[in-house]
């Protein structure tokens, strides 16, 4: 994957499209993904004012340069999101790519993606694993269409599509998955919110469970408080100690790539060494 596909991805601040009243640069700034919510956050009977509300966000609001700004549409197999992408193709404005939620299929993906090229649409397309269905052909859907950017893992519907526990252990089969299914499709993964939110001064609670999220390959969390941020976005940046390490293990491997390196124990070999030149 190419290294800027990686960076600055790291946290998706989730905001509802009744509530983009509320949304101001001081708030979404730090995000790197600000992802306008038209499907959980608005009530079936308010879709329309869910679209129209955004229509006049897009045509008000003054983005900030160093923000992507996605949409969560609704499902495609309803007559609302059809419509959610019809006003969004016609009038994307800043908006960079169309969320898919519960996303099943190759064919939903592979319809929706000729839809965009037809129309020579911009955007492109996250889709949201959040089914069991989803999960079983997660590694045919990563691979299925170039406008596929990323996979987002959605915990708390595929935990109780599964009959698990939204906790860590038991979805760590699933989150695994997903993130293969990533790998193999050469796109981005990101996590679904943690189920607890850490009201600590610190967040080291959250801090923790990112790091989890990170070890696994995850590349990014879905947030939808505000001030869980920055502490997402430090989790998921290399810390001074981990460049520190690249560095040193790189000067080694520079000064003689052809002699095995061994570095605090730990026998280094050369995909590690590609690993740690995407740090920089």
């Amino acid at each position: 994957m190419p290294d800027n596909l990686k960076k600055n991805h790291r946290a998706s601040l989730f905001w509802g499209g009744l509530r983009l009243s509320e949304l101001n640069n001081e708030a979404e700034c730090a995000a790197d993904i600000v992802c306008i919510d038209l499907e959980d956050s608005v009530p079936l009977d308010r879709k329309q004012d869910g679209r129209l509300a955004l229509k006049q966000f897009l045509q008000t609001y003054k983005p900030t340069k160093s923000v992507q700004y996605i949409v969560r549409m609704n499902s495609l197999d309803s007559a609302d999101g059809q419509s959610d992408l019809a006003m969004l193709v016609n009038q994307p404005a800043f908006i960079s790519t169309l969320l898919i939620p519960k996303l099943e299929s190759v064919e939903e993906l592979i319809q929706v993606g000729h839809f965009l090229e037809e129309k020579n649409s911009p955007l492109n397309l996250f889709g949201i694993i959040e089914t069991a269905k989803g999960l079983e052909h997660a590694s045919l859907i990563a691979c299925a269409h170039p406008k596929l950017k990323g996979l987002y893992f959605g915990g708390f519907d595929l935990s109780t599509a599964i009959g698990c526990e939204m906790d860590w252990e038991p979805l760590l089969y699933s989150r695994s998955k997903v993130v293969h299914a990533a790998a193999l499709g050469g796109i981005l993964v990101f996590d679904s919110p943690a189920s607890f939110v850490d009201a600590s001064a610190d967040q080291e609670k959250l801090y923790n469970y990112c790091l989890r999220s990170k070890a696994l390959g995850l590349m990014g969390m879905v947030t939808k408080h505000g001030s869980q941020v920055s502490t997402i976005k430090r989790a998921f940046s290399p810390s001074a100690a981990e460049i520190e390490r690249a560095e040193k293990i790189l000067a080694m491997f520079a000064k003689d790539p052809s002699r095995p390196i061994v570095y605090e124990g730990k026998l280094i070999e050369l995909p590690m060494i590609k690993k740690l030149r995407q740090l920089f």
